[in-house]
């Protein structure tokens, strides 16, 4: 679920890494930094966009962006000291990535940014359109709300607001030290087996406009706040999937026939030359999940 996000951030850490080249950035603008490279807050607008273009079931939050951004280039720059962008089997995999990227821009460009976008009520009728084959849970899920605190004092005060009555989403806006605030601290759906240690024994128990905490969570307290439970079959409410994402999915489907069309006139455009009879024997095997014959008969021997 999480991981196609993943797996943009980690492709893309290399590219900011290289066309960023130590430029100028104001100090205000950083929100990470791993040695002299920088992630700004233009940078982890830019990846919050692109995971948004992937149709991953949940999002990674901005922080959890700029975490994964973090790991990737301290990961990144140890693979530049060891000189891999040089080793061969590593080159032919970044001009591979890089002609990825190209492509998914020009899919952006031609679908993306070109059409309008749909409304809310738009986005609705494709839900209802679509939740049977994609909007029904695979397993028990959790649709959480969270504020992050740096102090127990100011988490105990925090809960005891809630408990007064106070609405939690004003609350997180106002009061959580994460980006997350900016959303109401909502977390959007999330199996329950992923839930993080330090709190999922609660939420298990928690019934749908219950809060519980604070929870210990490294440096910070957490306080969360449980609005929907599913169960395998059930449907993802709207609310939970959140509506950005609705839109954009609802977008991209919409003109995804025409987007197919483009492809196969410039196939139909192309000077193309195939030559299936060189592929090695094995390797047709292996594409219609056949056993190598050579690994067959090394097994007899």
């Amino acid at each position: 679920m999480e991981k196609r996000a993943v797996i943009i951030v980690v492709a893309l850490a290399a590219g900011f890494s290289a066309c960023k080249g130590g430029r100028q950035v104001e100090e205000s603008e950083v929100v990470a930094r791993v040695d002299d490279e920088v992630l700004t807050v233009a940078d982890l607008e830019r990846l919050d966009a692109d995971q948004r273009r992937i149709k991953a079931p949940s999002y990674l939050t901005k922080e959890e962006l700029m975490e994964e951004w973090v790991r990737s280039e301290v990961l990144y720059q140890h693979a530049l000291e060891e000189g891999l962008p040089e080793e061969k089997e590593c080159a032919w995999r970044l001009r591979n990535s890089a002609k990825g990227m190209v492509i998914q821009r020009f899919w952006e460009l031609e679908v993306y940014e070109k059409y309008p976008d749909v409304s809310d009520e738009e986005a609705l009728r494709w839900y209802e359109e679509n939740k049977d084959k994609d909007y029904r849970a695979k397993a028990t899920g959790v649709w959480l709300r969270r504020i992050l605190l740096n102090s127990r004092e100011k988490a105990d005060d925090v809960m005891r607001r809630l408990r007064a009555g106070e609405d939690f989403v004003a609350v997180a806006s106002e009061e959580s030290v994460t980006p997350e605030k900016l959303e109401g601290g909502d977390r959007g759906y999330r199996r329950l087996q992923d839930i993080n240690p330090a709190y999922h024994d609660a939420v298990a128990k928690m019934k749908p406009g219950e809060s519980a905490g604070p929870f210990r969570l490294g440096t910070f307290y957490v306080i969360v706040k449980l609005e929907d439970r599913v169960e395998k079959g059930d449907y993802l409410k709207p609310e939970g999937l959140g509506m950005a994402r609705l839109r954009d999915r609802a977008k991209v489907e919409r003109w995804r026939e025409k987007a197919a069309r483009i492809g196969t006139d410039l196939e139909a455009a192309a000077d193309i030359e195939r030559h299936p009879e060189r592929i090695p024997e094995e390797a047709v095997e292996m594409a219609i999940g056949e056993e190598p014959s050579g690994a067959a008969s090394a097994e007899a021997k």
